[in-house]
């Protein structure tokens, strides 16, 4: 009867490991990025053609996505605070987001849903204001892979906060 706890618990432990990985939570790396509009694109660019990145890049853009009590919460590894982070619309495979730059005013919306078990499929438009108005000046989508752990890997630079993704 000893063996019980430990049963329970490795199988509470397994549970909750599937669980996860049937979610959005965790930790995200892009492997992927193709452009559908882009106001700064050369006359002869290609577009809707995807690129793979480098995994291992050093300013990737990681993601942790977590559940509280509020709802899910989106931590972008490659931003500070000069990025806002506003979560809309989210469940267990779905998560909308908006990150503004406090600076330019630039907001890039996110639309990402779960593909697969291991991956995360985004749609992105990025709109600046203009005048009186906002223009869109990127328009793409992104394809991440889940990471058992993405952490900044040192202090802000001109292209964002170094991570690394294991």
């Amino acid at each position: 009867m000893r063996s019980f706890p430990l049963v329970l618990a490795l199988a509470s432990g397994l549970a909750a490991a599937q669980s996860a990985s049937d979610s959005i939570e965790g930790y995200w790396q892009d492997t992927a990025r193709r452009i559908l509009f882009s106001t700064d694109a050369p006359p002869a660019y290609v577009y809707g053609r995807w690129t793979e990145l480098d995994q291992s890049q050093t300013y990737p853009s990681a993601k942790q996505i977590r559940h509280a009590a509020s709802g899910y919460e989106l931590v972008d590894l490659l931003y500070d605070d000069e990025e806002r982070i506003n979560v809309g619309r989210a469940n267990e495979r779905h998560i909308d987001f908006v990150r503004t730059n406090r600076l330019s005013g630039c907001a890039t919306s996110h639309a990402c849903e779960l593909d697969k078990v291991d991956g995360l499929l985004c749609a992105v438009e990025t709109r600046c204001p203009k005048a009186d108005a906002e223009q869109v000046v990127w328009r793409g989508e992104e394809r991440y892979a889940r990471r058992a752990l993405c952490e900044r890997d040192g202090k802000r630079q001109a292209q964002g906060i170094p991570v690394r993704c294991r």
